[in-house]
């Protein structure tokens, strides 16, 4: 049996004991295998060995055991010491290079630059050969866990504040206070649960795992309410005196989707509609604006054109968010436009299953959403940045690659 996450189903990671890689993996390939430890053999052959041969790695390295922490069954996932990447360069250009599914591939490269980026804020452009791919295991951990979160395809991505733990670790640059300083790099300005009360020393939180988690995680905050699906737990190396040494990774679908609701063959969800007019900022500004305020978490970002008072023109700037991401948005939106205040309201969402699928148009990999109607098919929508490049390369016009991907799409897909 296999866990995957239906229509508006969301993944929440519980890092009460931290987070690191390999309590990630260990966790999802337990989530994947819907059965705990036990079914976590048939994910890592199905999703995990394949990603990592593809970029050259041997599955065998790998170990997958059911092992206890605290008294808890858990999945470790360890990898053998052996020499890693010299450089995130060589490891992103491993990963370009190799047949990974493109989204997967995307993922690793923008979390193996933001590694680069703490390491080298921390320590200095000069750092050639960086601590964190001493050994394999750091990019074993992140084309695993990438390659599961892919397969498990959570509409959102939630996680509880990460404990950090204290004392002291051991690195190539000798000891470093915990939480080390790339730690702090890759978590600014997210929410983390502080030194956790733990009674020893010991690095709860590690560089590999908060990179993941500042890349997956779309919020931070509490188990959120629905029906509980699937779950698993990742094992970290070492027994805790005062805690289990776990990380849990959870499904939970809305309630809404329940068997026999009539609202339709759709999921629901709330979220916010940000608002504000604006009649004394340049389009390039509005533009930039708009760019921000994606990058920092909207949902949507849309603009049209208004008749304001004394009938000057003017233009309302829409945005839609999640409550969480209100702040932040808000913060952006001021900083940005020339506005001084916002309209909040709140709206619901009727959303159509949507799923992934990758089609080969020109011999280039192309993303594809898929919405469905109950089990039929009504929308294909192919990312236009893909069919951009893969236009460029056949020197095709864009269109033509829109068009092909979608009918590629339409004739895979069942439905």
């Amino acid at each position: 049996m296999t866990a995957s996450a239906g229509p508006g189903a969301r993944l929440y990671l519980e890092c009460a004991s931290g987070v690191s890689g390999d309590m990630l993996a260990g966790a999802l390939l337990a989530l994947c295998g819907a059965g705990g430890p036990a079914g976590a053999a048939e994910p890592f052959s199905r999703i995990v060995a394949p990603a990592l041969a593809a970029v050259g790695i041997d599955p065998a390295v790998v170990h997958v055991d059911s092992v206890r922490r605290g008294g808890l069954s858990a999945v470790g996932f360890t990898v053998d010491e052996r020499p890693g990447f010299a450089t995130f360069a060589d490891l992103i250009a491993a990963v370009r290079g190799a047949a990974l599914d493109t989204a997967v591939a995307d993922d690793v490269v923008a979390v193996a630059e933001a590694m680069a980026a703490a390491e080298r804020a921390v320590h200095g452009d000069d750092v050639e050969h960086l601590h964190e791919l001493a050994g394999l295991d750091t990019a074993v951990d992140l084309i695993s866990v990438l390659a599961l979160v892919a397969d498990v395809a959570p509409a959102l991505v939630i996680a509880s504040p990460p404990v950090l733990g204290g004392g002291t670790v051991h690195t190539a640059h000798g000891e470093l206070p915990v939480p080390a300083p790339a730690v702090v790099e890759l978590l600014h300005g997210l929410p983390t649960g502080g030194a956790g009360e733990v009674s020893e020393a010991a690095e709860l939180t590690t560089p590999t795992g908060a990179a993941l988690l500042a890349h997956l995680a779309q919020e931070f905050g509490a188990l959120p309410a629905g029906r509980m699906g699937w779950s698993g737990l990742g094992a970290g190396r070492r027994e805790l005196v005062d805690r289990p040494n776990v990380l849990r990774a959870l499904i939970i679908e809305p309630f809404d989707r329940a068997p026999g609701h009539d609202a339709g063959p759709w999921s629901e969800d709330g979220v916010e509609l940000l608002e504000t007019t604006i009649d004394d900022l340049p389009a390039e500004l509005l533009a930039e604006a708009a760019a921000r305020l994606l990058a920092a978490g909207a949902l949507d970002v849309w603009s049209t054109p208004a008749t304001m008072k004394k009938s000057r023109p003017g233009t309302v700037l829409h945005v839609l968010a999640r409550p969480a991401a209100r702040s932040a948005l808000a913060e952006v939106a001021f900083r940005e436009t020339s506005t001084f205040g916002l309209r909040v309201l709140p709206v619901r969402r009727l959303l159509l299953d949507e799923r992934r699928a990758t089609v080969e148009v020109e011999g280039q990999a192309v993303r594809v959403r898929l919405g469905y109607l109950g089990d039929r098919l009504v929308t294909a929508s192919p990312e236009y940045e893909d069919c951009r490049r893969a236009a460029a390369r056949a020197g095709r016009p864009a269109k033509d690659l829109y068009d092909e991907a979608r009918a590629a799409a339409r004739r895979l897909a069942p439905g």
